[in-house]
């Protein structure tokens, strides 16, 4: 077993057990949580998956400009494919699988899927720590809690983000293979910076995306009968999304739990409340994508897209 599975398990078994031991510890106050309005559930399963369809069209519009073009339900079993390898293995394997679905489906270089992922991240990134300044500052206002800690980790990723997006100059080729490839990996995020268009549609996307996850938040806290406002949902969504920053387990399970569960503490939301969320949502995440990734698994990698010519020859700058 390589020493980063190793590491990754080991994370989880921790956290896991750390988590186990808090359950254990403060049963009482779980208990006294109790489902309100188990509907709410099937409006969270629809909003989970039309959460994917929308991180589908981020992806779409991101690889538009670098040459390929994605179908509307291929591009959504695509990101359910992304979720559940995301879910089964460490450190985010499901990008990989999708740098080999791209690559044998659609002749699109690995260094050219790094360009994409780099221009997915950047932008997620951004919008997410620049609703985390506004939420933490809204929550401020109307509660009177404020995080300094939490406002300057989401000030530390907003302002570099913003300056890689202004700034980013485009790097002459370079004679050493290995050098070259970095370089185009920096010119193919400029490719889709260049493209004012498509940055402001991934935005708007990313931005319903990010509302949508809030809101999700919002119906979770619900399930359990507690009004919480919607500010701290925008606020914990964000979190959430910069959690990946430090993706070392299977979809980053615990992980994610745990800075959620610390994060909502600085703002008043007590542990049992948000795990309870966090939980539920973590629920929600492995039926829906346990159940339809090995399907999406199948029909795509036995899917023969039709490449055009000038796919193929916008492809051709990145070639390995």
């Amino acid at each position: 077993m390589k020493t980063k599975n190793i590491f990754s398990i080991s994370a989880l078994l921790i956290i896991l057990a750390i988590a186990g031991y808090y359950i254990y510890n403060n049963l009482s106050d779980f208990k006294s949580l109790t489902l309100v309005n188990p509907l709410y559930l099937i409006i969270l399963i629809a909003l989970f998956i039309l959460t994917y369809l929308f991180i589908g069209l981020v992806t779409q519009n991101l690889l538009y400009p670098l040459g390929v073009k994605l179908k509307g339900f291929e591009v959504f079993a695509l990101s359910i494919v992304t979720g559940f390898y995301n879910l089964i293995t460490p450190f985010r394997g499901g990008m990989a699988t999708r740098a080999v679905y791209l690559k044998k489906k659609h002749s699109f270089p690995y260094v050219h899927f790094l360009a994409s992922l780099a221009g997915m991240y950047v932008i997620s990134f951004l919008i997410a720590s620049l609703l985390g300044i506004i939420s933490t500052i809204l929550i401020y206002l109307t509660t009177g809690i404020f995080s300094t800690i939490l406002f300057l980790i989401f000030l530390g990723i907003f302002i570099p983000l913003l300056a890689i997006i202004i700034l980013s100059p485009k790097f002459p080729e370079h004679k050493n293979k290995w050098i070259n490839r970095f370089i185009k990996v920096i010119n193919g995020w400029h490719l889709i910076k260049s493209n004012l268009r498509i940055i402001f549609i991934i935005s708007i996307i990313t931005l319903i995306q990010f509302l949508i996850g809030s809101v999700m938040f919002y119906l979770q806290f619900r399930v359990f009968g507690i009004n919480m406002g919607f500010f701290q949902c925008i606020f914990l969504s964000a979190i959430g999304n910069l959690s990946l920053l430090v993706s070392i387990t299977p979809a980053n399970l615990g992980v994610q739990e745990a800075i959620t569960v610390f994060s909502a503490l600085t703002i008043g939301i007590t542990p049992e409340q948000s795990l309870s969320v966090a939980l539920l949502a973590r629920a929600i995440q492995m039926i829906v994508l346990f159940v339809l990734g090995p399907i999406f698994s199948v029909i795509l990698f036995k899917h023969r897209p039709k490449i055009p010519q000038n796919e193929i020859k916008n492809n051709s700058y990145f070639a390995e």
